[in-house]
C-alpha cells in the first residue's frame, strides 16, 4: 500500500511540473520497488514498447530511467535495465536516445568498475535481441505472439558486439565467440522471424512450426544475409593487430560451423570460398 501510494503520488506531481509520460515512470518505479516477476515483466514491456510508439519526449525520459537504473547499487535493479535498454540502443527512432543508450551499454562492457558477471548478462541480453527471442508479447486476434526487432535492427546489434570484442576480457571474448557460433547455426522459425518479414496472421498462425509457413523462406534468406554480415565483420575483427592469439584461433575455429549448415544452403557455399583467416 506504501509503495501504491508513492507511486500515485510521483505520477501527480510529474503532471503538475511539466506532464512527464506516466507509463515510464510507473514502469521505474516498479523495476526499483516490486520483487513480483510478473510484474517485472510488464513493467519492461511497458518500457520497451515507448521505443517504438512513444513520443520522443517519452523515449528520452524513459531511456533517462533506464540509464539510472543501470547503474543502481542493486544488482538486480542493474539487470532489471539491460532488457528494455538494450531494446531502446536499437530500436528507437531517435538518434539522440539511440546515442545514448548505445554509450551506455559501451559503458557497461569497457569501464572496469561493473563486474563480469554484468558484463555477461549485457552480452547475454544482446544476443536475446540478435536471436530475435527478445521484444513485446502483443495479441492479434486473441493469439499472443512476440514482436521483436526487425532484420537492420539486429545488423545492428551484431556489429555492436563485433565492435566491443576487443575492450572485453578474454573470458568474456570465449562467450562472445559462443554467440557468434550459435548464430551461425540458428534455424529460422516463425517465432525468431523479424516483423517486417512475418506479419501479425503469420506470427499467430496455429502451424507455425510449418518449415513451409507464409514468410518463413523469405526470413530464411533475410538469416543468411545476416550470417554474412557477421561473417564479414569477423573478418575484419580478424585483421586488426591488436587481436590475442588465443582469441584469434577461437574465431578460427567458426570455420568449423559452417560445415554444420545444410548441404543445400547457398551461404554454407559462400562462406567456405572465403573462410576466416
Amino acid at each position: 500500500m506504501k509503495t501504491l501510494k508513492i507511486t500515485l503520488l510521483l505520477i501527480l506531481l510529474c503532471g503538475f511540473f511539466g506532464g512527464c509520460n506516466p507509463t515510464g515512470l510507473r514502469s521505474y518505479i516498479v523495476l526499483t520497488t516490486s520483487k513480483n516477476p510478473q510484474d517485472q515483466r510488464e513493467a519492461t514491456e511497458e518500457l520497451m514498447r515507448l521505443a517504438r510508439e512513444g513520443s520522443i519526449v517519452d523515449q528520452i525520459k524513459a531511456e533517462g530511467h533506464l540509464r539510472q537504473l543501470s547503474q543502481s547499487a542493486i544488482t538486480e535493479q542493474q539487470e532489471l535495465a539491460l532488457k528494455p535498454l538494450v531494446w531502446f540502443t536499437f530500436v528507437s527512432d531517435d538518434g539522440y536516445v539511440q546515442e545514448r543508450s548505445l554509450a551506455r551499454l559501451q559503458g557497461i562492457l569497457t569501464h572496469q568498475e561493473w563486474s563480469e558477471a554484468y558484463k555477461l548478462k549485457t552480452i547475454v541480453e544482446v544476443s536475446e535481441f540478435i536471436f530475435g527471442r527478445l521484444g513485446t508479447t502483443e495479441e492479434f486476434k486473441n493469439k499472443k505472439y512476440l514482436a521483436n526487432a526487425e532484420s537492420s535492427e539486429r545488423l545492428s546489434a551484431i556489429k555492436f558486439l563485433v565492435n566491443a570484442y576487443l575492450d572485453l576480457s578474454s573470458k568474456l571474448q570465449q562467450d562472445s565467440v559462443g554467440v557468434f557460433s550459435r548464430f551461425l547455426t540458428l534455424e529460422p522459425t516463425i517465432q525468431n522471424c523479424p516483423r517486417e518479414i512475418c506479419n501479425l496472421e503469420t506470427k499467430t498462425f496455429e502451424d507455425s512450426q510449418n518449415e513451409n509457413t507464409l514468410g518463413i523462406q523469405d526470413w530464411n534468406l533475410a538469416l543468411e544475409h545476416l550470417k554474412l554480415d557477421l561473417w564479414v565483420n569477423l573478418q575484419s575483427l580478424l585483421d586488426d593487430s591488436r587481436l590475442p592469439k588465443q582469441s584469434r584461433d577461437s574465431l578460427l575455429a567458426l570455420n568449423e560451423e559452417v560445415m554444420k549448415l545444410p548441404l543445400s544452403s547457398e551461404l554454407r557455399d559462400k562462406l567456405l570460398n572465403q573462410p576466416l583467416e
